[in-house]
């Protein structure tokens, strides 16, 4: 080693753990104070979970976007959020239509100078069998959620790498991707395609825009309640008479699946992903479904725990 050269030092190794919390944002600001004065773009925003995330984003100072098809709703939204002093605009949007994503974006830039936030929450769904699908109810499922999430996505990922932008992208999947649903009832065979296809459609966008610093994850929701969860499908699913009808319910109170009575347990888990939660994440998938796919145990079973069945042995 020559006379000029530095030894380095290594530090102790004990010294570790306390120098990585020298490097700890407090979780305030990891949590609230990331968000203050971000721009988001949420799809769905006016009901359901793109409702409840807005609420999320907008608490934590980000001034959101809603995107929808509806305007009425997505201006009584705006109004709701406003009387609770939140700053958030309306921009009537089809995700089904390219020319849409993209104008929506526009928008947004133009109202707010920026975009660093994207959720794809907007999503319809149907009832109908695999026999029974045609190309209007495949390409209304498929255009809504899998090409409106992919061109909302690149609509936002255009601006951001044109404009160096960093950000984050939440696409939003469903528990489907995996085969959850109602037990003996399918039924939504494009509708597990097209959710499927956004979770690919995470890994190949996140590993083509990690170099331009966007982080791109996404949320996999299992059963909510909620407007489009309640009236969506009808329609068709009324087709299929009242055995059909009776049948559902007695599958449902046979196999229970877990349902979210408030979006709002979906809407936390894609909070976190657009706080500096997700740093260290790309092209991940989490999925919240209360464990819609366990084999969850239904009876307090212990032969050694008091309180169970049978409980400790008296002898």
């Amino acid at each position: 080693m020559g006379e000029n050269e530095q030894v380095r030092q290594m530090p102790n190794p004990d010294d570790f753990a306390k120098m990585t919390l020298a490097q700890c944002q407090p979780l305030s600001d990891v949590l609230i104070g990331s968000l203050k004065d971000k721009v988001a773009i949420v799809t769905g925003g006016a009901t359901g979970l793109g409702y409840n995330v807005v609420n999320r984003l907008a608490e934590a100072g980000a001034k959101v976007l809603i995107a929808s098809r509806n305007e009425q709703r997505g201006q009584k939204a705006v109004d709701d959020f406003t009387a609770l002093g939140y700053e958030t605009s309306f921009c009537k949007t089809d995700v089904a239509k390219v020319a849409d994503c993209y104008a929506c974006v526009d928008f947004a830039v133009k109202t707010y100078g920026a975009v660093d936030i994207l959720v794809t929450a907007g999503g319809v769904w149907d009832e109908c069998a695999y026999l029974d699908v045609d190309e209007k109810t495949y390409d209304r499922v498929l255009d809504v959620d899998l090409k409106g999430t992919f061109f909302m996505g690149q609509a936002v990922a255009r601006w951001m790498v044109a404009n160096k932008h960093h950000g984050r992208i939440v696409f939003v999947s469903s528990a489907a991707h995996l085969g959850e649903g109602m037990r003996g009832v399918g039924m939504n065979t494009y509708y597990q395609a097209a959710k499927a296809g956004v979770v690919a459609l995470t890994t190949g966008a996140a590993g083509e825009l990690k170099q331009y610093g966007i982080h791109v994850n996404c949320v996999a929701p299992g059963g909510m309640v909620s407007r489009g969860a309640i009236f969506e499908g009808r329609e068709n699913g009324g087709k299929y008479g009242p055995k059909y009808a009776e049948f559902k319910q007695e599958r449902q109170k046979a196999t229970p699946v877990p349902v979210a009575y408030n979006p709002d347990q979906v809407a936390l888990a894609i909070y976190a992903l657009c706080t500096p939660i997700s740093d260290f994440m790309d092209g991940a998938t989490v999925d919240v479904n209360g464990g819609a796919l366990l084999n969850a145990q239904m009876m307090p079973l212990s032969y050694t725990v008091p309180g169970c069945i049978p409980g400790p042995s008296e002898q």
